[in-house]
């Protein structure tokens, strides 16, 4: 136990240098977490590749909807941090284990209806006319799969639990385990390695749900045996519900998870707007999509540690200290994600390379298109990156409807409409479709920028 002139507290930042300190902390990990948790859809979709053309499109496309589904759940569940982050900063161990336990207990609740999302997702994707075979080949991953939303759900919930403390280090060594675990079992159970049946598609989904049970087996036996996280055991007492906890997690979570949807849906409308100008811009959309992993992986790391810092930060009653932590956060993303653009500006077809086949002719026109994109890939590349951050700098204030409304404006009131008229009505074709994105996340990003500035008072019920 920590001596009484040591409480369990979080360190403010006295100046830019702590900041600096503080923040890499929780981002550093986490950006290293995130770039290597892509493996593991990576690894589904890799293995599965090797079954044929018709299992990788199915586990592709039903994969795809369903990460996207539980990545919303997610997006709830990311406010246990900023509760967890705020009681921290004010020194609240009672704040900091009701988050943990309410938190724990929403993913518990919500595990149910997505798991019947997830049952039933292919009976509804099969209303948009897709291919009979493909949705039953898809509804076998799913159905073998969903298994593992229980345990990714109260992973997330205990994870958002040591980033809010910051120490979020065992989230970046459990995913550096996870992904070769889940390939080994992905080859063992899809082709009937070792013994074991040829599972197929069923096989991966089942890989998936073991992975995820065990990630949540470390995570737990980590917090019991932690000698500070010992104080926050997160299933006891499960059953008695903290309602004040709990209406503010719905209260504040329920607009990240609708953001997330609505920015989501943009994408998707894109996707399938570009579509319609053929197969060659869907290709060049693709690879400047894939081009933008590392900024948006960057983005999403730093932006969860300014709403870290800015939660302990205002529990801490250090409004100003506050501010300085998301101005940090927000000036340290453009400085990584400048190189990034510019790379894109620079080496289009080096980008494109490692999609396409550069000495394929018929891939011609798709390196012709990219080296067209570029210039506004890469202006996407900062502006996402910044409304990424400021977002859950918000988020660390416990500020969400008005950003939620912001980004329903942003997104389909200004990008969806702009991308619509330039590239049909200007006939600027993929062009007009990565302005509007663009001009969305921008006038988004303008919008909870001015926000920030005018730092109103903070609710923090």
């Amino acid at each position: 136990m920590r001596a009484a002139t040591q409480p369990f507290k979080a360190e403010s930042a006295k100046s830019w240098r702590d900041e600096l300190r503080l923040q890499s902390r929780v981002t550093v990990p986490l950006a290293v977490a995130f770039l290597v948790e892509l493996g593991i859809y990576l690894t589904d979709i890799l293995v599965v590749g090797r079954l044929g053309a018709l299992a990788f499109g199915a586990v592709g496309l039903a994969g795809a909807v369903m990460w996207e589904l539980t990545y919303a759940g997610f997006s709830l569940l990311m406010i246990v941090g900023v509760v967890v982050a705020h009681g921290f900063g004010a020194g609240a161990k009672k704040e900091i284990a009701s988050g943990a336990r309410t938190g724990l207990l929403t993913a518990l609740v919500i595990s149910g209806p997505w798991i019947l999302m997830g049952w039933f997702l292919t009976d509804i994707m099969a209303l948009t006319d897709q291919g009979p075979e493909v949705m039953a080949v898809g509804q076998d991953y799913l159905r073998a799969m969903v298994w593992h939303l229980p345990a990714s759900f109260m992973f997330m919930a205990l994870r958002q639990l040591v980033t809010g403390l910051s120490r979020p280090i065992i989230i970046t060594f459990i995913m550096i385990a996870a992904v070769p675990t889940n390939l080994v079992l992905n080859i063992v159970l899809v082709f009937g390695w070792a013994g074991s049946p040829e599972l197929g598609v069923v096989g991966a989904g089942i890989a998936t749900t073991v992975v995820a049970w065990a990630k949540l087996a470390v995570l737990v036996v980590y917090l019991a045996r932690h000698s500070e996280l010992s104080e926050f055991p997160p299933f006891r007492n499960l059953h008695r519900i903290d309602f004040a906890m709990w209406r503010q997690i719905w209260r504040l979570g329920l607009p990240v998870m609708a953001v997330r949807l609505v920015e989501g849906s943009m994408f998707q409308a894109t996707f399938l707007l570009m579509g319609a100008f053929g197969a060659t811009a869907l290709d060049a959309h693709n690879v400047m999509v894939g081009a933008l992993t590392l900024s948006v992986t960057l983005a999403v790391a730093f932006g969860h540690g300014a709403s870290v810092r800015v939660a302990q930060e205002l529990g801490g009653g250090h409004a100003q200290a506050s501010q300085r932590a998301g101005w940090f956060a927000e000036g340290a993303i453009f400085v990584l994600v400048i190189p990034i653009a510019l790379f894109i500006c620079a080496a289009p077809d080096l980008i494109t390379s490692i999609f396409l086949d550069p000495g394929d002719p018929a891939n011609a026109a798709t390196f012709e298109l990219t080296r067209q994109l570029r210039w506004i890939a890469a202006l996407f590349a900062l502006v996402q990156a910044g409304e990424v951050v400021i977002s859950r700098a918000l988020r660390g204030r416990k500020d969400t409807m008005i950003p939620m409304l912001m980004a329903g404006a942003g997104f389909w009131l200004a990008g969806i409409p702009c991308g619509l008229l330039l590239s049909r009505t200007a006939g600027m074709g993929p062009m007009g479709l990565w302005i509007g994105m663009t001009v969305g996340f921008g006038v988004t990003a303008v919008l909870m920028l001015l926000r920030w500035q005018k730092m109103p008072e903070i609710r923090t019920g």
